[in-house]
């Protein structure tokens, strides 16, 4: 058995994948297994994989019809045989040591998963950026250098990034849970982390930067094209695992309010000419909420600013309109808050005018003073020997 199966899902990846599979076959750590999946790729992404493997023996390659990263990275899990999983995106940059100090890690501590930062390069600049999302200032803050349990950090489990490429995970928890990503559907990394974590008791933050993740055009396309609709369907599934694991109640006010939110910002993403087909379906879902029997409980949840969102997509009949009301409901939140900021400054004037008058009486009352008069020739002559000077 080796230690680490390393799983690589990819499609169309042939403009990065040498990056990317040099990045694992050089790591220091070399008990690994290397499985790549083609998710059906139209270029030569396979043939780039056939000849990686002809050159190491460690690398094992397997070719399906699209089923999306998800349905790529199953068919990897069914495959793998390492005492632990790892999984990189086929674009991206891991750190050449980064396998070893993450299986000392997981060894030395007994973890059910370790978690790690990463950091952006845009392709586009060619600089490298740090993003709250990736290196969780929060988790850390929270659980510092120790080994924790996701049930006593309350919400901070929100703050954890549920990318699938910044863990190592134990893989008999995955196997002993028959845990899976969705297939065919974007942001499929979702559930499959809410899976690991609530089977997790072990968890540890490593902070340091162990990934380069990679914005380029493709990537970008999948946030902004009509895929983006997952949303829709990713955030009901996030729900549901929790209303499965039971954990629902506990976390609910969280979730519902991410789930107005999440959409509305995948929304606000989306290129011009897929924002009808997203604000439809949108809508739709929203009219399911509405007509659903906890629709109440729902509702009272959302804060303000997502009962705005919700209401002005249920009130509106195109993304062209609910663009408008959104619009409208800034201009009033603004004017709102201008308004509270005009309030607090007439309060500050007031207290400074009162400060003016009390020094004003204080001045009015030393100058009529007995000891104010009596000093005053000796202030002139000091003023005298000042010219003098």
């Amino acid at each position: 058995m080796v230690e680490i199966s390393v799983i690589i899902p990819a499609y169309n990846a042939i403009d990065y994948l040498d990056e990317a599979i040099n990045s694992i076959i050089n790591q220091s750590f070399r008990d690994l297994e290397i499985i790549c999946v083609d998710d059906g790729s139209t270029d030569n992404t396979l043939e780039v994989l056939q000849s990686y493997a002809s050159k190491d023996n460690r690398i094992q390659v397997y070719h399906q019809e699209n089923q999306g990263p998800g349905g790529a990275i199953n068919t990897g899990l069914s495959k793998a045989k390492g005492k632990y999983i790892y999984v990189m995106d086929a674009d991206d940059i891991l750190d050449l040591n980064a396998l070893d100090d993450l299986y000392n890690i997981m060894e030395e501590k007994d973890l059910d998963f370790v978690i790690f930062k990463a950091i952006n390069y845009d392709e586009g600049t060619g600089k490298y950026y740090e993003h709250d999302y990736f290196t969780m200032p929060k988790l850390q803050k929270c659980v510092g250098d120790s080994v924790f349990d996701w049930r006593d950090i309350g919400d901070n489990i929100f703050y954890i990034c549920v990318t699938s490429w910044s863990k190592l995970y134990k893989h008999e928890l995955i196997k002993e849970n028959n845990i899976q990503m969705p297939s065919n559907v974007i942001y499929e990394d979702n559930i499959f982390f809410w899976q690991i974590l609530f089977n997790s008791s072990k968890i540890y933050f490593y902070d340091k930067f162990l990934y380069t993740r990679r914005v380029h055009s493709s990537s970008i396309i999948h946030s902004r094209n009509e895929r983006s609709v997952d949303t829709i369907k990713i955030t009901d599934l996030i729900i549901q695992t929790f209303i499965d694991y039971g954990y629902f109640e506990e976390f609910k006010d969280f979730l519902y309010n991410r789930k107005v939110s999440a959409v509305h910002s995948r929304y606000k993403l989306i290129n011009e000419e897929f924002k009808e087909f997203f604000f439809t379906e949108m809508k739709k879902d929203f009219e399911k909420i509405r007509g659903h029997e906890k629709y109440d409980e729902f509702y009272s949840n959302l804060y303000t600013c997502n009962k705005t969102i919700f209401n002005n997509v249920i009130e509106s009949e195109t993304h062209v309109e609910y663009d408008l009301r959104e619009e409208l409901s800034n201009l009033n939140s603004e004017y709102n808050d201008l308004k509270m900021e005009v309030n607090s400054l007439k309060k500050k004037n007031k207290k400074l005018d009162e400060k003016v008058m009390d020094l004003n009486k204080f001045n009015k009352s030393l100058l009529s003073s007995k000891s104010w008069k009596f000093t005053k020739p000796f202030r002139s002559f000091k003023n005298f020997l000042r010219k003098l000077k």
